[in-house]
């Protein structure tokens, strides 16, 4: 069929079961005719700001025949560390719609199938029509969203992340995969800004992106108030204001008190505990059934002393949010708000329930409240919180109250958050107030404060600018191997100068001992690292298991620092400035601290034990669970308790793709118990083929302990029985890894490699990249050949270049991937893939992936040196290949094969000097005709048409522009990836 923009109406309806507002519609409509978006959705809380994202994923089906016209990856992003992600759950729905449109057999009305079937052509065979990702803080390698260049993509996440990625500096993302992530956000993409008067520095930087960089990212503010002038804005028409739906949300009244509080943190608490307790009263006197009062307040410490004196309450449910907190911690809150959703029909089956938060009950989250008490804070802050007041405009009469804290509104007062629009707002509330009841009513406010004659800029929050983008910042950044020594923090440039808001990401296991963390000397540490980094290869951190706090904050926690009322447990849920990074030394407190382990990928030289000096922003850190610092809502660095291990929760979406199970003593309670368990898995009886069925055998039936004997000093055993269970149904061979101290003893892991059939799993849930470690050019089931495999990253490469129009200008990309491993024909590399054993390697044709377990030593024996980059070869022998010398752009050609797996942008750091003895160093079945002293890119005297490789990369970069060609890497290196997936899978 014909789409059109008539049939968005009807898309719309069988995702939501109800017509778009007007604004959608029209949105649409101008998509079409202009293919370009708004500068500002201006449009006021209530409005469904989120139905953008389904105007986007239309747009990009209604011109799947023109690449370029419209956005193939869509990023909805917001300035707050969300509990409810609403984005991120309507995204999926429409994901859903689509992928049922696109199986057969599956009934859906018409325009749904067209639409899923025009995305899943330009996805390519095999892939989803539309792929719905949520981006948290610091998971190496956890990038299935990068997968190809040509699939729809929409992306929930926060500047932050969607920010340091695009700038090259993506946290924590390996820097080998910092370009392709650049790549595909700075190339077909469009950011949706939501509150975007949140977020000035990060649209600043977008504005440099674009003039001086060239990036081909559209932008779009999503805001009521946005604080900037748009030359193209789109705000609610005469039809929206007289929509039954929007015209009672637009006039409900939701009248507000103000009132004073005083004394010290706990009598704050109790102040707003009181007055919560005193409207619930009220509001059920009226008729209000099953309340929902929410309790929003400017720190988390404050939200916990408030949660403290509500809990408990009879015939209430008390609810905690923190953004700071676990996915699957968030999840059981989450759970619990279900009933209280716009237009949701659980109310009032519900109990009655207080939800106290902090600002991340701002934005992102669409709850209906019936009461509403609020911390003083800006006006724009202010505003946002009464967006969740009686927000679908219900026959009830709800109402609020603003606390203020003296010392929030004392003339001098300057917090780290709102400055001083604290007092500001205050003041001028309490000017209205003189004339009568301040209402939060989305017209009322205004109308409010425009009579009054207050100028409603100088209440929000005071903006933060970022520095001025120099061109040779965007220069600096694009270099990722090796970031250069002077490199310009992105942070800066994401929240401005003075605030801020990345950090590092913390991770508890409880399989990991501070005895791990030690340093005994040079041999105990190396030991212990290694042991470490093969048991995170094994069981990799996942970012739903994590939890993002400043840097500064970890620095203070891993000192063991003291806490006070100003220092780690007053954070906010909004970037802030900076509070005191570093602790005075003292006898008690001695510099070093507690250890944690980094971990940035099993080949990165920075994953390894650091001391919290070493700490930087974007790391992962992975601490044991006996240090404490999280409770069941979230980051509480006074909490002393073992914190409970959640890694096999996070890692249950990837189990379609490889299940790894971690078998150690906090899988039960008692000794005797760990010793039955522990006997079926010694080396003298290990017998992979069953090992899951004995270790289920073996696992207690129930989780009582025997009559005197110590529980252990974890919460509760972690329930390994779930996967243990699932690899019954193992796709293929299931392995035993003895990760802790060497010893089979003290723990193993086991690992299906090739995962569990799971009903209806999605193999992109669970897909890593790969070939972004040597340990990839190994350990395959079967050899493959080095022509077999060029043949499908050529297969691959080609599909991506036609389903992007790139026409005679892929030809190079194709020629690129044709040549990218040449030099893998090395004998010194063949060498290698036997392991260092010449006698174990088999006769035919040189290869491109070898079948033993790759290992240092093997490299060693091999004679390569140390750093040997086969790409670096593959460079040095094209250069004299006819048809590279005949391609459209040779420069490009010799690039994408030097870059392919991310080193060399743009030095590569290792040499390789073959002597005269040895000329050829290849199998006999390669006959290239190149001189064996020539240089290769490697060497600062490489040369090619008077460049060397340095000065290639700024050529390249003055001809594509930065990001395009980045993207041009990502589309070999994603077609490498996927080629490999495939051999990996066979």
């Amino acid at each position: 069929m014909e789409l059109c923009p008539d049939h968005f109406d009807i898309f719309f309806r069988a995702i939501h079961g109800h017509n778009p507002f007007p604004w959608q519609t029209a949105l649409v409509d101008r998509l079409a005719e202009f293919d370009e978006w708004p500068d500002v959705l201006e449009l006021p809380t209530g409005a469904g700001k989120t139905a953008a994202i389904d105007a986007a994923v239309f747009h990009a089906a209604l011109r799947s025949g023109t690449p370029g016209k419209a956005a193939l990856r869509i990023a909805f992003v917001v300035d707050r560390r969300l509990v409810v992600d609403d984005a991120f759950s309507r995204a999926n729905k429409i994901a859903t719609v689509l992928r049922r449109a696109h199986c057969s057999g599956i009934e859906a009305n018409e325009v749904s199938k067209e639409i899923a079937r025009r995305l899943s052509q330009v996805a390519g065979d095999g892939m989803q029509p539309l792929v719905v990702r949520r981006l948290r803080g610091g998971a190496p390698m956890e990038h299935d969203w990068a997968r190809t260049p040509t699939q729809p993509t929409i992306l929930c996440s926060t500047v932050d992340q969607i920010g340091s990625r695009l700038l090259f500096r993506g946290y924590g993302v390996s820097d080998r995969m910092k370009p392709v992530h650049a790549g595909l956000l700075g190339t077909d993409s469009l950011i949706l800004l939501d509150e975007a008067h949140l977020s000035e520095p990060f649209r600043q930087t977008l504005t440099a992106v674009r003039n001086i960089g060239g990036a081909n990212v559209r932008t779009a503010l999503l805001s009521a108030t946005p604080g900037v002038k748009a030359k193209r804005p789109l705000v609610l028409s005469l039809a929206d204001r007289d929509h039954p739906i929007l015209k009672t949300r637009l006039e409900t009244s939701k009248p507000a008190e103000l009132k004073k509080v005083s004394g010290g943190p706990d009598d704050i608490a109790k102040a707003f505990a009181k007055t919560a307790r005193a409207m619930a009263s009220r509001l059920m006197d009226r008729g209000v059934l099953s309340p929902a009062v929410g309790v929003v307040v400017n720190r988390v410490n404050l939200a916990r002393g408030i949660f403290d004196h509500l809990n408990g309450d009879g015939g209430f449910n008390t609810i905690l949010m923190i953004g700071r907190s676990r996915e699957s911690d968030r999840n059981r809150i989450v759970k619990k708000l279900d009933p209280f959703r716009t237009n949701s029909s659980g109310r009032l089956q519900a109990s009655p329930t207080y939800i106290v938060a902090t600002q991340c009950l701002e934005v992102g989250v669409d709850l209906d409240l019936d009461g509403l008490v609020t911390q003083a804070a800006s006006l724009d802050a202010l505003r946002q919180r009464f967006g969740r007041l009686n927000r679908a405009g219900r026959p009830i009469r709800s109402e609020g109250a603003v606390l203020a804290h003296a010392e929030d509104i004392a003339k001098k007062s300057d917090d780290p958050v709102y400055g001083d629009r604290i007092r500001l707002t205050w003041e001028a509330l309490q000017q209205i107030a003189k004339v009568g009841p301040v209402d939060f009513g989305a017209e009322a406010l205004p109308k409010m404060l425009q009579d009054a004659g207050i100028d409603q800029n100088g209440l929000a929050a005071i903006p933060s600018y970022a520095p001025v983008v120099m061109p040779a910042y965007l220069d600096i950044w694009s270099q990722t191997s090796p970031r250069p020594a002077t490199d310009p923090e992105v942070g800066l440039f994401l929240h401005g100068i003075a605030r801020t808001a990345a950090g590092v990401s913390i991770v508890w296991r409880g399989d990991i001992t501070s005895d791990d963390m030690e340093e005994t000397g040079q041999n105990g540490k190396n030991q212990r690292q290694i042991d470490l980094k093969e048991l995170l290869r094994l069981v990799p951190p996942r970012a739903s298991e994590a939890i993002e706090v400043p840097l500064w904050a970890a620095r203070k926690w891993l000192k063991n620092a003291p806490l006070d009322s100003g220092s780690i447990d007053a954070m906010s849920d909004a970037p802030e400035r900076e509070l005191e990074a570093d602790t005075p030394m003292t006898a008690t407190n001695p510099k070093k601290g507690r250890l944690a382990f980094r971990w940035a990928g099993p080949d990165d030289l920075n994953t390894g034990i650091v001391q919290s000096e070493e700490l930087k922003i974007g790391d992962m850190l992975i601490v044991p669970a006996e240090y404490g610092g999280c409770d069941q809502f979230g980051w509480a660095p006074d909490f002393e308790n073992t914190v409970e291990d959640v890694a096999d929760d996070a890692s249950k979406p990837y189990w379609g793709r490889r299940c790894a199970v971690r078998i150690t003593r906090d899988v039960v309670h008692t000794e005797a118990e760990w010793q039955q368990l522990s006997a079926a898995i010694s080396n003298e009886s290990i017998d992979a083929s069953d090992v899951a069925e004995r270790l289920l055998d073996a696992l207690p039936s129930t989780w009582a302990t025997e009559s005197g004997e110590e529980r252990s000093a974890t919460p509760s055993p972690r329930d390994v029985r779930q996967p243990l269970e699932a690899m019954r149904n193992s796709k293929g061979r299931i392995k035993v890894y003895f990760p802790y101290s060497g010893r089979s003893g003290a723990g193993a892991v086991i690992v299906a490699e090739r995962g569990v059939k799971i009903q209806g799993s999605n193999a992109l849930d669970s897909a890593d990249a790969v070939t972004e470690g040597d340990s990839f050019s190994s350990n395959y089931k079967v050899p493959i050949s080095l022509q077999d495999h060029t043949q499908r990253v050529e297969k691959y490469t080609n599909r991506f270049v036609q389903s992007l129009g790139f026409g005679d200008f892929g030809k190079d990309i194709i020629l690129a991937a044709k040549l990218h491993d040449i030099g893998k024909a090395d004998r010194r590399f063949q060498h290698m893939l036997s392991g260092g054993n010449p006698w174990n390697r088999p006769d035919g044709p040189s290869l491109a992936k070898g079948v033993l377990p790759w290992s240092p030593n093997a490299w060693t024996r091999s004679k390569l040196p140390k750093g040997w980059r086969h790409e670096a070869l593959s460079v040095k022998m094209a250069i004299t290949h006819p048809e590279v010398l005949d391609a459209n752009d040779p420069e490009l050609v010799l690039w994408l094969i030097g870059s392919h797996h991310g080193f060399g942008r743009p030095f590569f750091s290792f040499s390789d000097q073959i002597s005269e003895q040895d000329p050829m160093p290849f199998q006999d079945e390669v006959n290239w005709k190149f001189a064996a002293d020539k240089p290769g890119p490697q060497s600062l005297s490489f040369e090619f048409r008077g460049a060397d490789w340095p000065s290639l990369f700024e050529i390249l970069k003055r001809r594509y522009g930065i990001w395009k060609l980045a993207y041009l890497e990502a589309i070999l290196r994603l077609a490498d990836h996927r080629a490999s997936e495939e051999e990996n899978a066979a």
